[in-house]
């Protein structure tokens, strides 16, 4: 069966070519109005059609804007009247923030009701601690925790206020705990010394614990080392060691202990630097990322240690060290470094570094930072080691970090 398709032809007449014109010129000026009136419409004027109201706009994976704490505290403080002259913040490059309030006990209570429950809102984890200054003012120190990581610190400075007569006086912020909790413990050591006269002085001039590690052979090791004792520093030896690829810096490379030497000549060196040292309570090492994860050499000198009965200090110049292990396997006090100050180019991140400290010694109840002599160090300490009580820390030599 075959199936035939008519054909059929439309004529183009005058009349038809009418109608197509006209249906072609209202369809367009339809669409016209129609714009113009959706247009009115958009901008809330008068229009004819009923056009859907919008709604809210479709967001594809938008993340909530991150929290930022530095700015919430200082919005916050300046919401409650504070005046911007009685706080200040420090951030370090890490993202701690720092906030230095200084207030009344009265207003203290106040801000507290207001900034507390703001924060905790925030899901920030608050750990208060206190103590009162020999001046009578109050330090309260607020350790302040976002989503289980540390952020910074609020530390209020409460000076103490005169009360008029048949005024009762205003409580103390209540205690956090009834039982005293010994204070977290820092340790700075500072490395190279017996250079340079006026550093020690410098050092003794900040009036705070520090241990200072002497080279044996330095130009000014016997006076420094009577300078820090007279004033109640910690001494001990600084120890220079081989290094990998045999590296040599250009300050300690004198009386240098090698992997190569045999027991009477590291013994015979021990001994003399001993000597030159005088007040040493113990012995770290300058250089050695060889000599410390040498077994045979750390023997002999660990073993040396507990004979003279003093203790160890690893400066971790390699993550192969095995000699504060070996220390304590044979029953020498040791203690190892957790933080460097002043290892980055940028001198300018040794802030960072103090901070980093009081971090890490809040956390694990102890920590010990080894820096050098350099300006921009001392500046660092001068700033922040008399306020380490702020931060809830008690500043102390490396054999107070040992006796506990």
């Amino acid at each position: 069966m075959r199936l035939k398709i008519k054909k059929i032809a439309i004529k183009l007449t005058p009349n038809n070519l009418f109608l197509l014109l006209a249906l072609l010129l209202t369809t367009t000026a339809f669409i016209s109005a129609s714009l113009l009136d959706y247009l009115s419409f958009r901008e809330k004027n008068f229009h004819y059609l009923p056009w859907p109201k919008p709604g809210p706009p479709i967001t594809v994976n938008q993340k909530a804007p991150e929290f930022n704490l530095s700015q919430f505290l200082s919005q916050k403080l300046e919401e409650e009247g504070l005046p911007q002259e009685n706080f200040s913040e420090e951030k370090t490059e890490d993202g701690l923030v720092h906030f230095s309030i200084k207030t009344k006990l009265s207003e203290y209570q106040k801000l507290k009701e207001k900034l507390f429950p703001a924060l905790k809102k925030e899901k920030i984890k608050i750990k208060l601690s206190q103590q009162k200054t020999e001046s009578g003012e109050i330090l309260v120190s607020a350790e302040l925790h976002h989503k289980g990581k540390f952020s910074g610190w609020l530390i209020f400075h409460l000076a103490p206020e005169t009360l008029a007569a048949n005024v009762p006086p205003i409580a103390p912020p209540a205690a956090v705990s009834q039982k005293k909790k010994p204070l977290p413990e820092a340790a700075v050591v500072i490395d190279d010394m017996g250079e340079d006269l006026n550093f020690i002085q410098e050092l003794i001039n900040l009036k705070v614990p520090l241990t200072i590690a002497i080279l044996p052979e330095s130009s000014h090791a016997q006076e420094t080392a009577e300078l820090a004792a007279k004033n109640g520093l910690e001494i001990i030896i600084h120890l220079p060691l081989e290094a990998l690829n045999s590296q040599i810096t250009s300050t300690g490379a004198e009386g240098l202990i090698r992997t190569s030497m045999n027991r009477e000549e590291i013994l015979s060196i021990l001994e003399k630097d001993l000597s030159l040292v005088p007040y040493a309570k113990g012995l770290n090492n300058h250089m050695g990322s060889k000599a410390t994860a040498d077994d045979h050499l750390m023997e002999i000198i660990i073993s040396f240690l507990k004979d003279k009965n003093l203790y160890f200090l690893d400066s971790k110049t390699s993550p192969k060290s095995i000699a504060y292990d070996l220390a304590l396997k044979k029953k020498v006090p040791a203690a190892s470094r957790q933080i460097f100050l002043d290892a980055d180019e940028d001198r300018s991140r040794i802030k960072d570094r103090l901070f980093e400290l009081f971090s890490y010694a809040r956390k694990n109840g102890q920590a010990v930072a080894i820096g050098h002599p350099f300006p921009e160090t001392l500046e660092a300490l001068r700033q922040y080691l008399p306020r380490v009580s702020e931060y809830g820390l008690q500043l102390v030599t490396v054999s107070a970090v040992l006796k506990h």
